[in-house]
């Protein structure tokens, strides 16, 4: 008959069984070496350390960020002349225009 062999379901399944050991063991082994590289680089050493000062330094410097914010122009387009501006209208005055005696505007 047939001389090949039948793969029955056990071995399917241990087939499956041994592809995900190795899939989780390879993706561990990237977690580790991951982790490892980030415990030797070292990025968490440069920062200074959070003291009470640094943290009321902190504090000032970020009232000076809001005071220079306020600062600022609110309508910086507006002042390029780039976009109108929201802001109170300027009002000029308008000179009459003379009339004779007629009682109709002069022409120019």
């Amino acid at each position: 008959m047939n001389d090949e062999p039948v793969e029955t379901f056990d071995d399917t399944r241990q087939e499956h069984a041994n592809r995900v050991r190795i899939g989780a063991t390879g993706l561990a082994s990237i977690v580790v070496i991951v982790l490892l590289a980030a415990s030797f680089s070292g990025t968490a050493s440069n920062e200074p350390e959070l003291t009470p000062e640094a943290m009321a330094e902190q504090a000032e410097q970020a009232d000076t960020e809001l005071a220079a914010e306020e600062e600022q122009p609110q309508e910086p387009l507006a002042e390029l002349g780039v976009a109108p501006g929201t802001g109170p209208v300027e009002e000029t005055e308008v000179e009459p225009v003379p009339e004779f005696d007629d009682g109709e505007p002069a022409e120019n």
